[in-house]
């Protein structure tokens, strides 16, 4: 996953990816403790509300608050590993955080546009992504698993998850 940025922020994006780079532990530690089930330990995000007049003290994420433990929402505070890197992020700036929670399919779209200045929703990097919006660095990669026992070789040549998948299905 990546932090959509406005591409008209070419500072914020060099900005951000320093952050990502010199508090990785700090984001290794939010990550494990949501994907470890670690409640207690969650942090609530309170939004600030978006002022046009203030856009320069603010920093506005787009998100899908509907994405645990990514990011979602309970009563008015905002809760999941992307909130919380995006408030150490705005922490780190020296910004307000506002979170501006909308459809999924409009967040990419919003960024540089409705004073929106990045998307952090669980975005997958995709080359289709990359024409409308700026990517931070990676702070997450994720991949596919098959286990199988040690004896069987059907997989062996699969070289894509698509040749994965025919093998499976098409037993």
């Amino acid at each position: 996953y990546g932090i959509g940025i406005d591409e008209n922020q070419a500072d914020l994006k060099t900005k951000i990816d320093n952050i990502l780079t010199e508090k990785a532990t700090e984001i290794d530690a939010i990550k494990e403790k949501y994907m470890n089930g670690e409640e207690d330990k969650y942090v609530g995000i309170t939004s600030g509300t978006k002022d046009g007049s203030k856009a320069d003290k603010q920093l506005v994420v787009a998100t899908n608050a509907e994405f645990a433990p990514w990011e979602y929402k309970e009563g008015n505070q905002y809760f999941g590993i992307d909130m919380e890197i995006a408030k150490l992020i705005a922490d780190e700036l020296g910004l307000e955080l506002v979170i501006d929670d909308m459809e999924f399919d409009a967040v990419v779209g919003a960024v540089g546009k409705q004073n929106v200045d990045i998307a952090m929703s669980g975005i997958t990097i995709t080359t289709e992504r990359m024409g409308v919006i700026n990517f931070s660095t990676p702070y997450y990669t994720e991949s596919i698993v098959c286990v199988v026992k040690a004896d069987n070789t059907e997989l062996d040549s699969a070289g894509t998850v698509v040749d994965m998948l025919n093998v499976i299905c098409n037993k």
